[in-house]
């Protein structure tokens, strides 16, 4: 009775796992996008070219969470002063949302809500800019996401991303973003 009572057991257990394991492969995805920021720091301004790389879950039908990196832009000395190649202006960030989602006939559109940690590092040789002949920031900042926007279906497993964003944090920094890229279901 011992053996069958544990043989029932195991078998439960390994059924659990194998269908949360296919589940799984189900619901994680992948994001690859590029797009524009203009991002906004006391009295710095940049606006570039940005791209985004990140992982997804569907947690329930109506739910997935995302975290990733963002490159929210560079800017070189090179491009402001020729002959000098060095980095004069760089944002990045760590990303974890929660996407809230309605899915429809040709896609999926979602809504975002989440944090990030923002790493702004500046260095100006500008002297309009903080009235010195170089000064620096270089700090690491909360800040808060939110967006919207629409996947649209390519194939059963690819996706075309359409997205817009707004990030606010620590020392007035805010920055505003729009993307387009490809998400692939695992």
């Amino acid at each position: 009775m011992k053996f069958c009572f544990t043989k029932v057991i195991v078998i439960s257990v390994c059924s659990l796992l194998v269908t949360f394991s296919v589940q799984a492969e189900r619901s994680l995805y992948g994001i690859v996008a590029g797009g524009y920021v203009q991002n906004e720091v006391e009295n710095y301004e940049l606006d570039k070219a940005s791209y985004k790389l990140g992982i997804g879950y569907e947690i329930s039908p109506q739910w997935y969470i995302e975290g990733g990196f963002q490159s929210l832009g560079e800017e070189n000395a090179s491009d402001a002063l020729p002959g000098i190649d060095s980095d004069i202006a760089e944002f990045s960030g760590l990303y974890l949302s929660a996407l809230g989602k309605a899915r429809g006939q040709f896609g999926e559109l979602f809504y975002r809500v989440g944090a990030m940690r923002v790493d702004a590092n500046i260095q100006s040789v500008d002297n309009l800019d903080c009235g010195e002949a170089l000064c620096r920031f270089d700090e690491s900042l909360m800040a808060g996401v939110i967006g919207a926007g629409f996947d649209f279906y390519v194939h059963h497993t690819t996706m075309m991303r359409f997205e817009v964003e707004y990030i606010r944090g620590e020392k007035d920094y805010s920055a505003s973003a729009f993307y387009l890229g490809l998400r692939v279901n695992f």
